[in-house]
C-alpha cells in the first residue's frame, strides 16, 4: 500500500490562494494549539484577556494575504508565528 504522506504547509497555502478552503481548514488544525500556546507566553498573565484577539487576529492575516502570500525562504509556520509576534507586541504596547 502506497501512503500518500499529508500535502506540507506551503502546498495547503497555495491551495487555499486558488479557493480551497479545505486547504486553509488543514492549516488552521494543524497549527491552532502551538499558536494559541505561543500567544498565550508572549502576552503573558498581564495581557492574557487579550489572547483571543492576537489569535484571531493572527488568522486574520492570513486570509487577507492568502492571494499575495509566497514563500521566501521562511516556512509557512515562521510566517504564521512572526505575524503573531507582531501582533502581540502592538498590543503590548
Amino acid at each position: 500500500m502506497d501512503a500518500t504522506p499529508p500535502p506540507d504547509d506551503d502546498a495547503l497555502m497555495r491551495a487555499y490562494a486558488r479557493g480551497d478552503v479545505a486547504a486553509f481548514e488543514a492549516l488552521y488544525a494543524r497549527h491552532r494549539g502551538a499558536l494559541y500556546r505561543f500567544v498565550r507566553r508572549l502576552l503573558g498573565a498581564a495581557a492574557a484577556t487579550q489572547a483571543d484577539e492576537v489569535f484571531q487576529d493572527t488568522w486574520l492575516r492570513v486570509i487577507q494575504a492568502r492571494e499575495r502570500w509566497a514563500p521566501q525562504g521562511a516556512s509557512f509556520r515562521t510566517w504564521l508565528f512572526t505575524l503573531a509576534h507582531h501582533r502581540a507586541v502592538d498590543c503590548l504596547r
